[in-house]
């Protein structure tokens, strides 16, 4: 038997669906042999309805898994017209309105699949030790929180600044194992161009759009001597709006970070459909990302 230095988990992170999700997933999922299953949000497009039937096939899988809401899951159109558009605070709030409940309805759908947002989660999946840390729900990426109005009543978080000392607090709750931080945009710090992982290709200029919460937190941890394995993260697709690629992971100061992000994840060639998925092996005290269409 392997002792807890050898031993190894896998893990399967689903990047943006986008409704690209059939029964031929969940067959594959339950007999692929992962330990959990990791969905960085973004189950829906531009209606909940499709993104409900999506969610309610999900919920069929047999492995453990878990989703971070997306910043299509639980909002509409007209609400995530308003989070995006400059100078719209007030159309903002009004469409805000019911969204506590989209997001439970979406909930409901998934079943025994945990929507999660803002908690950690201490796992040992094959033996091996971990803490997940979820981040903020329903980024957007950029400066502001989207949804502010729903993080405000829903977590209790008003501000960027509440939202650093929220992920700190779930940084501060975990034991000696390694984290692991599941967010649906990534951080910011990993570059400031259109085709960097995390970085804005929408707008004349370019700019790092990740997370600043989710760069602190993660530097925050680094500072308490906690061991942090990988942020696994998606939003940003990989293929930017000029055609060019983006990385799909990077390394920095000992952590792997990892865009999972292939829109569309599915993809047909000479007659047949491919899906993808990344493979994280994870062991004591490293982890590795690998790209799988199968």
């Amino acid at each position: 038997m392997n002792d807890a230095a050898t031993q190894a988990a896998t893990i399967g992170v689903i990047g943006d669906v986008h409704l690209f999700w059939d029964d031929e997933d969940v067959a594959f999922f339950n007999s692929s042999g992962y330990d959990l299953l990791l969905f960085v949000g973004d189950l829906a497009a531009y209606t909940q309805v499709r993104g409900q039937r999506v969610a309610r096939s999900i919920r069929a899988l047999r492995t453990p898994a878990m989703c971070i809401p997306g910043n299509h899951d639980g909002l509409h159109a007209l609400q995530l017209g308003a989070e995006i558009a400059p100078r719209a605070h007030r159309l903002r709030n009004a469409f805000c309105e019911g969204q506590a409940r989209r997001c439970r309805s979406l909930e409901k759908a998934l079943g025994d699949v945990e929507l999660v947002a803002y908690t950690q989660r201490r796992v040992a999946p094959a033996g091996v030790p971990l803490n997940i840390v979820v981040c903020r729900p329903h980024s957007i990426g950029g400066r502001r929180l989207a949804c502010l109005r729903y993080l405000d009543e829903a977590y209790g978080v008003d501000s960027m600044e509440s939202s650093v000392a929220r992920l700190k607090s779930l940084v501060d709750a975990c034991d000696d194992s390694p984290i692991l931080f599941l967010a649906h945009n990534g951080p910011s710090g990993l570059g400031d161009r259109a085709d960097s992982i995390w970085g804005c290709d929408f707008r004349k200029k370019e700019e790092d759009w990740g997370d600043r919460d989710l760069e602190e937190a993660v530097r925050y941890a680094s500072s308490k001597g906690r061991k942090v394995l990988a942020t696994v993260a998606g939003h940003m697709h990989r293929k930017t709006k000029s055609g060019k690629q983006r990385p799909a992971q990077v390394e920095k100061d000992g952590v792997l970070y990892v865009n999972a992000a292939e829109v569309p994840r599915h993809r047909r060639a000479n007659g047949v459909k491919t899906r993808h998925h990344v493979k994280l092996t994870v062991t004591a005290g490293r982890v590795t990302a690998e790209d799988l269409w199968v």
